[in-house]
């Protein structure tokens, strides 16, 4: 570890730098550093526990947890994702809560990974970016509890994890549903695997003894011929299955997976997958070969999306347009175009960026006519050109944070659009379907009477783009 040694007076222009070397692969490091399942095995100094630990790792995403010292002492921090590019670069913000939630300090992380002859250095560069009369004290021990934090990821590193990976996620959703999607066939198809990849299942027992026996076939048309043994069952609980699996003409692959099923309140429920190797080369080649830490999640998320469809009925709009689907395809997707024609009749969008790449994000900000300004944020999760774009859809602020809908209260925090395009006789058909997302209950309820509405809004919508599209037909 390095540190700048020249601390100013004023504790708030502080930095500190940190660097470490961790004999695994940087994918499986940079899923330490952004997965709840490991984040709580070693956040915080020795001896300290996380009894709540949500890291919602995305762009936007909100931290929040609670340190628990020896002497039973709860210490609450907050916080937000800046910047994800996986495995290599890491920026969020956070800080100690006070008993109103309110921050005491900021401290700004910036995290890379960088790949070292399969080994990975860490350089962690750490900078007070905020502080209130108090909280002096609590930014004097962070070097400490920061080298001891990562002390106890190197013991992780070498230790269990070692030769497992981990994945968790919360669904809001009860956990019947999500037993249901894990271990029905006819659910299971929709979402497993990574984006892109489509399973064909021949036999799925999901029973103590039974066998699971599918072929996975990725995007480039590659297959994935797998056979699982079920060694125990226990409903609604936990599911542990012995996997045998490879890529044709590749190597095959071998572990033992748990998944257990935990209701940690009425209708939201913790998913945790477990992957144990025998070895640390078995797994270090499941990483490497296969993507495993990225398709696991790619997974989980796509569980997800099929559980909203699950729990509410989607809203689906329609409507065929008089241009070739790679036109189509562009004015939806490059923000020189968007901004010309998207959203509700007489605003305009004076401010936009896009990176255009899964994890990426939109974020635009757009007027009304009596100059009432909106933000909103699309965070892109599978790019298909030209034939399908997913997304998760959100209101924002200037900074590109998640809020609240304007105008509704229960209007969930995100929802879930895939958009599909395809062509006949060179005109396009564009189905957008729309879907809460980790929505409550109440949210959903709001979701599902708002269809009348959305439709109108919608309508509108897709009639200045036919327009635009016209406009530009015309002009080429």
């Amino acid at each position: 570890m390095t540190q700048k040694n020249k601390p100013p007076t004023d504790v708030s222009q502080r930095e500190f730098v940190f660097s470490r070397i961790f004999d695994a692969p940087r994918e499986l490091v940079f899923q330490a550093w952004t997965d709840p399942a490991h984040l709580a095995r070693w956040w915080g100094p020795k001896g300290f526990t996380n009894p709540v630990c949500e890291w919602d790792a995305r762009p936007g995403g909100k931290i929040y947890d609670v340190m628990r010292a020896p002497n039973g002492t709860d210490y609450p921090m907050g916080g937000t994702f800046r910047e994800i590019v996986a495995p290599e670069r890491l920026v969020f913000v956070c800080g100690a809560l006070d008993e109103a939630g309110m921050m005491l300090f900021e401290i700004q992380h910036t995290a890379t990974f960088s790949d070292l002859n399969g080994q990975t250095t860490l350089t962690l560069r750490s900078r007070v970016t905020m502080t209130t009369p108090g909280a002096d004290r609590y930014i004097g021990g962070f070097e400490t509890g920061m080298t001891l934090s990562l002390e106890r990821l190197t013991d992780l590193v070498a230790d269990k994890f070692n030769c497992e990976i981990v994945h968790n996620r919360v669904y809001q959703a009860p956990r019947e549903l999500v037993w249901r999607a894990m271990t029905d066939p006819e659910f299971v198809v929709d979402w497993w695997g990574p984006r892109g990849f489509t399973t064909t299942i021949t036999k799925m027992e999901v029973r103590t003894g039974g066998r699971w026996e599918h072929v996975m076939r990725g995007p480039d048309g590659t297959n994935y011929p797998n056979k699982r043994v079920f060694n125990e069952v226990m409903p609604l609980e936990r599911i542990v299955y012995t996997h045998g699996g490879r890529r044709e003409g590749g190597p095959g692959v071998n572990f033992t997976a748990t998944w257990t099923f935990e209701e940690i309140a009425p209708g939201q429920t913790r998913l945790t997958g477990r992957m144990v190797f025998a070895t640390k080369e078995a797994r270090d080649l499941v990483v490497r070969e296969f993507g495993a830490i990225e398709g696991a999640k790619q997974t989980f998320e796509r569980l997800g999306e099929q559980l909203s469809g699950m729990l509410s009925p989607p809203f689906t709009l329609s409507r065929e347009f008089a241009a070739p689907r790679e036109l189509v395809w562009k004015v939806w997707t490059d923000p020189e175009h968007l901004r010309r024609w998207f959203g509700p009749k007489g605003f305009t969008m004076p401010t936009c960026a896009m990176e255009f790449r899964p994890g990426g994000v939109f974020h635009y900000g757009m007027k009304s006519p009596d100059g009432h300004e909106m933000w909103g944020k699309w965070t892109f999760l599978e790019i298909a050109p030209p034939e399908k774009l997913v997304l998760i859809n959100s209101f924002s602020d200037a900074n590109g944070g998640v809020t609240r809908h304007p105008m509704s209260a229960t209007w969930p925090l995100e929802t879930l659009s895939a958009t599909t395009f395809t062509e006949r006789d060179g005109k396009t058909t564009l189905t957008l379907r729309w879907l809460p997302h980790n929505a409550t209950e109440v949210e959903r309820q709001t979701f599902d009477t708002s269809h009348a509405g959305m439709t109108q809004g919608w309508s509108g919508t897709m009639a200045q783009l036919e327009t635009y599209l016209a406009m530009i037909k015309e002009g080429s």
